[in-house]
């Protein structure tokens, strides 16, 4: 089964949500750390939101984006979260070894790292939930044959944002995001 994805991405705050979890359109593309998210799944919009049950919401994000050295190197990490009537999780990841991002465009198929055999999915998506009239119950991940691009338009380090696009396809993706960070 494929998937079509439409992203756009913010941080944003954990509050508790009354709605289905659906939205009718995409917040629109900004490149300011707006903190704003909204995704597209064949056709369906979802933004991430918390259900009304949230045991710890001040300490569980919707949203979260890290970037910052690690002892591999670079590392982007971009996952959002939406549990309302079931969930959609989704993770973008980019190791770009000993050097930091900048402006441009990226793989997002899968990595392996320097001393590890195992391939890392550099997106990924889990689904538990009922998308345009049909009930999803999946997992999809890029790999060395199925993957995308990760366009980086703007970083902001004083700031600490990033905005750009991306889409990727999972053995399915298409977006845009603008997110601030925290340094690993």
């Amino acid at each position: 089964m494929f998937l079509i994805f439409s992203l756009f991405l913010v941080f944003t705050a954990c509050d508790l949500d009354d709605d289905d979890g659906v939205d009718e359109e995409l917040p629109a593309i900004t490149t300011a750390g707006l903190n704003t998210f909204g995704c597209l799944i064949n056709g369906q919009v979802y933004v991430p939101k918390k259900g009304s049950f949230c045991l710890d919401c001040a300490n569980t994000p919707k949203l979260q984006l890290t970037y910052g050295e690690i002892f591999e190197g670079y590392r982007f990490a971009l996952w959002s979260h939406n549990d309302i009537d079931g969930y959609v999780s989704m993770t973008l990841e980019l190791f770009n070894g000993l050097e930091p991002l900048t402006e441009g465009k990226y793989s997002l198929s899968q990595t392996i790292l320097e001393g590890n055999d195992i391939p890392i999915a550099n997106a990924s998506c889990w689904i538990n939930k009922k998308i345009s009239g049909a009930i999803i119950e999946s997992e999809f991940y890029s790999n060395e044959n199925i993957g995308g691009v990760l366009e980086i338009i703007k970083i902001d380090e004083e700031k600490k944002f990033i905005s750009g696009t991306f889409y990727f396809s999972a053995v399915d993706g298409n977006g845009r995001f603008d997110v601030t960070y925290k340094s690993f």
